[in-house]
């Protein structure tokens, strides 16, 4: 009876709700045909469309029948196993990539609808349990909690007939039909059964625990190589302000950092010693102030924690605003503490901190230096300073391993922005996506490293998707290079046989004007369509050479060879012909009557008109017209100087996808582009930027030459991240303030490369 009343209840918001995803599915399917870049995009949509509507009464009364099993068998002792998507204990199988693809789709759902609703589903979970004689259910195993609908869903869907990319568009919108209500019918089922007397009395209260501010950390023995700062740090912390105690603070430094990682750490340390000893040489000593006491490691986590859910405010500098820096976050951190401090009393932090806060600040300086200051990249970046911040002071392998989450998710933001200098540039697809990230970090972050490791995969997941669509349109923009190839190939060819037919003719200038452009044109395009053996082709130089000969016979004895019967014809074939290279009927017919008039000499013909009608042959545009450098002039080889010929030597040995570096302003500002294709024949190349989109077409030559003027630059192939680069920098820069600083160099070598 309990089971039959949660179906009721149950069915009537998911019939509701599926009806309205599946009008919203067809909406959006439509949408996408509309929006389609390709035929055959087109019709898979309307495919899917039809596909939808024919069988959506199907998918309704599907769901209902698994839903209604999902509750039958609430009672099975192997019901855990049952609804187990994943690879059982010692099994290994292979299972198809659209499959999995469904798995993660759904999976990423009902984890959302799980986070948003998670006290409701633990509440619905108990009561299940006792209505089951069993356990209590989890949120995976709730025979109708989020992932169970979801599960239900992937099943019923296979009536639609339609293909996996489709099916996710189903999905997307049954999460927002759906699953978004979710936490009123969670609501509506605990009520329910609480009225049936299921545990009616059922309530949560989080327990918070609480531990005297004047206890003493426990003491856990020093590590064998541990330093005197390090044990200092042991002593009892300051009572931290109410508003800092609300917010759980990050766990001491235990976190993976392994004995190595402080020695590598202790080597930095020992660097950084070594810069301040030379820079104290120069500058006065500090000046006395009022008594201090160290902040303990937890004060100095709420304190960040605090200025963490604060927007990252910029500072204005001679009238540009300039992103936050680590050194303005150390200050803001020290005001904070100083609030709750003993009067009397300036709260400082400890070596072993400040050396924290200055290699991370370093680190963010030096990639920043590779971002516009007014790009979003910025702006993501200095967001990412608190939380890194809290991460480097609480686990020192954030500076020795590569592999550290919170360093991948770093670089992935610095990488990704990195060469952000316009609009075109810029992904706003991938810029939501980061902000969203990172927005989860500003607001949630509060030392579980777990969360950016999850956070590393989704970015990974997202850049890859990103990196085959530019891959996708690449490859797009080299097959229009290529067809344009073959037709600055045809035109070259047409214009040779023109050049034959012409050799040595004495004809009139405005037939040669004819045939060296809109007849040129004429053959180019019959090569690309039919090809040199092909009738057309044959005979439209046949046309070219009887027009050339009644010319040359009519300025020779005034005689036209061509018969009326035969101008006809040719006139037709004329016609026809400029008329399938853009020519308008109108001017067709003035070309044709000009060149087939009973009189061929240009002293009978109007030389208004003729005037007129060549100069309109000349400024129209060509087929297919040659691609030249930015300057808008073609570059020949003879034009070249002697260094830039060894850069055209050079350029046509390097591989596709070399990367170079334009000058795009007076101020030096470059703009990175990648070499996506050239040609040998043509001597033609193709430049495409980060998201694979048409960037330029220039001639080789002209590369040559704003190769030798510095214009353009090849950029060299780099190891390792951004991270991995800056960290060199720092490091070089590092060994050159720290005179005594060899063994400490020689030390961070022997660690972890940082």
């Amino acid at each position: 009876m309990l089971l039959e009343g949660v179906l009721k209840l149950v069915s009537d918001d998911i019939e509701r709700g599926l009806s309205n995803a599946l009008n919203e599915t067809e909406q959006q399917l439509f949408k996408m045909a509309e929006q389609a870049r390709s035929n055959e995009v087109q019709q898979h949509c309307f495919e899917a469309l039809r596909e939808v509507k024919r069988s959506r009464g199907d998918l309704v009364p599907r769901f209902l029948i698994g839903l209604e099993a999902s509750l039958a068998v609430v009672q099975d002792p192997h019901i855990v196993a049952a609804v187990d998507d994943g690879p059982k204990a010692g099994e290994l199988s292979l299972v198809d990539v659209v499959e999995v693809d469904e798995m993660t789709v759904l999976r990423e759902i009902a984890t959302r609808a799980e986070i948003g609703n998670s006290l409701s589903l633990f509440l619905l979970g108990q009561r299940m349990g006792v209505i089951a004689g069993r356990p209590a259910f989890d949120s995976d195993t709730i025979p109708i909690g989020p992932h169970a609908l979801c599960r239900i869903l992937r099943d019923a869907a296979g009536c639609l007939g339609i293909g996996e990319q489709d099916r996710v568009v189903l999905f997307r919108q049954f999460e927002r039909q759906v699953l978004t209500h979710t936490s009123l019918l969670l609501d509506t089922l605990n009520d329910y059964l609480v009225k049936q007397g299921v545990l009616p009395t059922l309530t949560f209260v989080p327990v918070r625990a609480q531990r005297s501010p004047a206890a003493p950390e426990p003491e856990a023995g020093p590590a064998p190589n541990e330093s005197e700062d390090r044990r200092k740090r042991r002593g009892a912390p300051m009572s931290p302000p109410p508003a800092m105690a609300s917010r759980p603070a990050a766990p001491a430094r235990k976190n993976g950092t392994s004995e190595a990682d402080l020695q590598s750490f202790e080597a930095l340390r020992q660097l950084l010693s070594g810069k301040r000893n030379l820079l104290g040489k120069l500058g006065g000593g500090r000046s006395g102030g009022a008594p201090e006491i160290t902040a303990s490691l937890n004060d100095v986590q709420a304190g960040l924690g605090m200025l963490q859910a604060r927007p990252a405010t910029s500072t204005v500098t001679d009238g540009v605003a300039r992103p936050r820096t680590v050194r303005q976050v150390k200050q803001d951190l020290l005001v904070q503490l100083r609030r709750n401090a003993p009067a009397g009393k300036a709260p400082q932090l400890n070596e072993e901190d400040n050396d924290t806060f200055e290699l991370v600040g370093l680190l963010f300086e030096n990639l920043m230096q590779d971002v516009r200051p007014s790009s979003p990249a910025a702006d993501l970046l200095t967001r990412m300073q608190v939380p890194l911040l809290r991460v480097a002071l609480q686990d020192k392998s954030f500076f020795t391993q590569r592999e550290h989450p919170a360093r991948e998710m770093l670089a992935s933001i610095a990488e990704t922005g990195a060469q952000w200098v316009g609009d075109d540039d810029v992904d706003r697809t991938l810029i939501d996506k980061l902000r969203v990230l990172v927005d989860r970090v500003s607001n949630e972050f509060d030392g579980d490293q777990n969360m950016l490791t999850g956070m590393v995969s989704d970015i990974s997941k997202h850049l890859q998707t990103v990196q085959r669509k530019a891959d996708v349109a690449e490859r797009r923009h080299v097959e229009a290079a290529r067809g344009r190839e073959k037709l600055e190939l045809s035109r070259l060819q047409a214009a040779e046989a023109i050049d034959r037919l012409l050799k040595d003719k004495p004809v009139p200038k405005f037939l040669h004007t004819l045939l060296a452009q809109a007849w040129t044109d004429v053959l180019a395009l019959t090569l690309l369509r039919k090809g040199a053996d092909s009738d057309t082709f044959r005979l439209q130089q046949h046309v070219a050479q009887r027009l050339i000969e009644s010319a040359a016979s009519s300025a020779a004895d005034g005689e036209s060879v061509i018969g009326p019967t035969e101008a006809a014809s040719l006139r037709e074939d004329i016609e026809q012909a400029l008329g399938q290279v853009g020519y308008h009927v109108d001017d067709a017919k003035a070309v044709s009557t000009r060149l087939l008039a009973l009189s061929q000499d240009e002293a009978n013909d109007d030389p208004a008109s003729r005037t007129e009608l060549t100069v309109r042959l000349k400024s129209r545009s060509r087929l297919g017209s040659s691609v030249t450098g930015d300057d808008g002039k073609a570059v020949s080889d003879r034009d070249l100087s002697e260094g830039e010929k060894k850069q055209l030597e050079m350029l046509r040995k390097i591989p596709f996808g070399t990367w170079m570096d334009f000058t795009v302003n007076q101020q030096g500002d470059k703009v990175r582009r990648r070499l996506s294709w050239y040609s040998t024949v043509t001597g033609h190349s193709l430049f495409v930027n980060q998201r694979g989109q048409r960037a330029g077409e220039y001639s080789m030559r002209w590369l040559a030459r704003e190769l030798d003027r510095g214009n353009v630059s090849i950029v060299q192939p780099e190891k390792g991240n951004m991270i991995d680069r800056a960290w060199g920098r720092i490091m070089s820069a590092l060994r050159s303030f720290a005179g005594g600083g060899k063994n400490a160099a020689a030390a961070v070598g022997q660690g972890a490369t940082p």
